[in-house]
């Protein structure tokens, strides 16, 4: 097993080393921001993007043009933007530091199988949230992050969820943003975390990450948002569908969708089975005593005004028993071990050496004298000699 501490010590030594100068480690989550990692060694372009992004003087539309070329760098595989968008999302990151009214989310993850109407349901629930009266609450900017399957052959994404969101899409207070998956497994896109940070950035309160139809077992939304709603079409199971463990484990609450019309009567059997088989499930927060099964549809708008007092009931509990910023600190050391990893691989494939490698272990898999076990740690061996030489 690599030891962390030598790994932390190492990567502060390779970024005090790029930075060109001194520096200390300091205690705190400001470290990044007292060696000046934040901002120097940016472009001139993407500081002009910072700029436009984070200062609160600029217009609303500057700004919307700013978080789209943001989060286009960020989804970008090139190596120049990618060493680009790190340094703009950690300059992000000290401006929320030093910043005396920092923006704080809530992230709503809205999951489910293919048919169950999440895009419809997600434009319902938006306009109903930010057409409401006031009404002493708050006046809300809505962010959408929709995540489209990409094609295992062609790489390619149709990214049409947007189109199904029309009026919320136009909206001067909500900005829909489609990203493809890129063949990433768990519903979300292997950026879907940083493109969350860049709407809170940009000074959106309320974020819903709306993932790819999910099967049983992809519940990686769950480390991404603050509360899963997993929304579950008439018919959609019964009491044994629901105790199986995975998507409905992670769940906060269950929605039924489209209770309406000649399907209400299957909705609402539908939920009656649910309701029987959550009983079984522990809640993943303490406070929350029991997971809700809602009935609701995006077509009549029936139901959604509850579903929206539910998530603000959850919202507010989590908030004051300080689960929300346990789950936050837990989902940073997530998304750090889990971009290691992708990095690993990464670097793995552009190191000649490492390359040379793994092109030798494919062989030797190919011609079946060697496990995929021991051929990985053949791999890691090679990866930390190396990481040590050039050290």
């Amino acid at each position: 097993m690599i030891n962390r501490s030598i790994l932390q010590g190492r990567s502060i030594l390779h970024l005090t080393k790029s930075l060109g100068r001194r520096t200390r480690v300091c205690e705190g989550n400001s470290w990044f921001c007292s060696v000046g990692l934040g901002k120097d060694g940016m472009t001139e372009r993407t500081r002009r993007l910072a700029e436009e992004l984070l200062s609160e003087s600029s217009s609303e539309e500057r700004r919307r043009s700013a978080l789209a070329r943001a989060i286009t760098l960020v989804e970008s595989r090139a190596p120049t933007h990618r060493a680009q968008a790190d340094l703009l999302l950690n300059h992000a990151l000290c401006h929320k530091v030093s910043s005396s009214n920092p923006t704080t989310s809530f992230r709503l993850g809205i999951a489910g199988p293919p048919g169950a109407g999440k895009s419809t349901f997600i434009e319902a629930l938006g306009l109903h949230i930010l057409n409401a009266p006031e009404g002493g609450r708050v006046n809300h900017k809505l962010a959408v992050a929709c995540i489209d399957p990409s094609s295992t052959v062609t790489g390619g994404s149709i990214l049409g969820d947007k189109t199904r969101m029309m009026e919320l899409s136009r909206h001067e207070r909500a900005y829909v943003r489609p990203s493809p998956n890129s063949g990433t497994l768990g519903g979300l896109s292997a950026y879907t975390a940083d493109v969350v940070n860049l709407f809170e950035a940009g000074g959106y309160d309320l974020v819903i990450v709306e993932t790819v139809g999910l099967g049983q077992s992809e519940v990686e939304i769950s480390e991404c948002v603050d509360m899963m709603v997993l929304l579950v079409p008439p018919g959609g199971g019964d009491e044994l569908q629901g105790v199986k463990k995975g998507i409905v484990e992670i769940a906060d609450m269950l929605v039924v969708n489209k209770a309406d019309g000649n399907l209400l009567q299957a909705a609402r059997s539908t939920a009656s089975d649910y309701r029987g088989a959550v009983h079984f499930l522990r809640p993943r927060t303490d406070e929350w005593s029991h997971i809700p099964v809602l009935l609701a549809s995006a077509h009549t708008g029936e139901g959604v005004d509850h579903v929206w007092d539910e998530i603000c009931r959850y919202r507010d509990m989590i908030v004051a028993s300080g689960a929300l910023d346990q789950r936050r600190a837990q989902q940073r050391r997530y998304w750090m071990w889990k971009v290691l990893r992708d990095l690993i691989l990464a670097r793995t494939n552009e190191d000649p050496i490492l390359k040379t490698t793994a092109d030798a272990m494919e062989d030797a898999l190919n011609s079946g004298s060697i496990t995929p076990r021991v051929a990985a740690k053949q791999l890691l061996d090679t990866i930390i000699e190396t990481a040590s030489r050039k050290s």
